[in-house]
């Protein structure tokens, strides 16, 4: 429920976010339009960190560092100017073969 709540809150502060500049742009201060841009990055990070962080799989030991290698990898990537679909790609087959190593050593 509390999850719901925060999709909900969340939800509504960007449709705030969108909806105040187009009824009010010119009383708007430009610091609340400069943070209005990065509310959405900010959101999708932090679920990003939360999920790696908390990424459990019993069949990998130390999952979470493999999940932070393969997304930091995909993360390095998609800064050096890379595709989408590339940076991705890369940081799935990354955790796989991490994952696949780690499993059979253990």
């Amino acid at each position: 429920m509390s999850v719901l709540i925060a999709v909900l809150v969340v939800g509504l502060g960007s449709l705030l976010f969108r909806a105040v500049p187009l009824v009010g742009a010119h009383r708007m201060p430009v610091r609340l339009a400069e943070a209005a841009g990065f509310a959405g990055l900010a959101v999708i990070a932090a679920i990003t960190v939360r999920s790696v962080l908390h990424h459990e799989d019993s069949g990998i030991p130390a999952a979470p560092l493999v999940a932070a290698l393969a997304v930091g990898l995909g993360l390095l990537l998609a800064f050096r100017g890379r595709p989408v679909p590339v940076a991705v790609g890369v940081g799935l087959a990354s955790y796989l073969l991490l994952a696949a190593a780690l499993a059979s050593v253990r």
